[in-house]
């Protein structure tokens, strides 16, 4: 049974100028307020297609909750997991670098984040449950979950298969991993299944950059991941969604769980 003292007491917040929004996000009473991604047209692509009635829902990396509320409207009971401010953004250390500074921007993008969560909870009128923390110390008080939804999470952190495992050991029976496939790399991904599941490293020293990627992860490397960790029925499918006004190619891995999940 899950500890509710885990969860955020909800803050009513109503001011979109203190807010930051990583999708678009049609919002009652505000109407339709621009994000960096737009989901919209194709969200069930993004999530595997997988069925959410009745099911209880991890949406790890929640930003401003688009994800959650529309899992929610298909019948899920959702529990956000996210940073809060006092959560450290997993930066690229470059050397010379004021990371101190990065860090304390980060907080502030974080904040208006949280905002604007809070500010779509309410609006939709919404009974998703809000979890603060990093993806190397996920709560075992969150308890069991039948779905686990890693959306675009898994580049951002340093250790994507420590995230993954944490992830993974509360979730009973599907996980939905979703991540980027840069246009650089569109030639590899028809021939994914021949390949070698590759990691490639992000940083690049010379420009100083970027700072909040570690990783492009092949679908390949993350049906490795997902099969040590106990899904080893998996299934890949590609989509393209808007990002700032262009296409961007994403790819979405759906496993299942085959194998005991460990004790918690």
């Amino acid at each position: 049974m899950a500890d509710h003292a885990i969860y955020s007491t909800p803050r009513l917040v109503t001011d979109l100028r203190d807010c930051c929004f990583y999708h678009t996000t049609a919002i009652p009473g505000y109407g339709l307020v621009q994000g960096q991604w737009d989901l919209r047209k194709g969200v069930r692509h993004y999530l595997g297609n997988v069925p959410l009635a009745g099911k209880r829902v991890l949406d790890v990396g929640a930003a401003s909750g688009f994800l959650t509320f529309y899992m929610e409207s298909q019948g899920a009971e959702v529990v956000s997991y996210d940073l809060a401010p006092e959560h450290p953004w997993d930066i690229v250390p470059f050397a010379g670098v004021d990371v101190a500074g990065c860090l304390a921007e980060r907080r502030e993008i974080i904040r208006k984040l949280n905002n604007a969560y809070w500010l779509c909870h309410h609006a939709f009128g919404s009974r998703a449950r809000m979890v603060h923390g990093t993806l190397y110390d996920v709560p075992a008080a969150i308890d069991a979950v039948d779905v686990a939804a890693c959306g675009s999470v898994l580049l951002h952190v340093r250790d994507p298969f420590l995230a993954l495992q944490n992830v993974l050991r509360l979730t009973r029976e599907t996980v939905v991993v979703t991540d980027l496939l840069p246009r650089r790399h569109l030639a590899s991904y028809w021939l994914a299944r021949l390949a070698r599941p590759r990691m490639t490293f992000v940083p690049d020293a010379r420009r100083g950059g970027p700072q909040d990627s570690w990783w492009i992860l092949s679908p390949e490397v993350v049906r490795r991941f997902l099969e040590v960790l106990g899904f080893e029925d998996t299934r890949l499918s590609r989509h393209w969604h808007p990002y700032e006004g262009r296409k961007r190619l994403l790819y979405t891995v759906v496993g299942r769980r085959t194998r005991a999940r460990p004790a918690v």
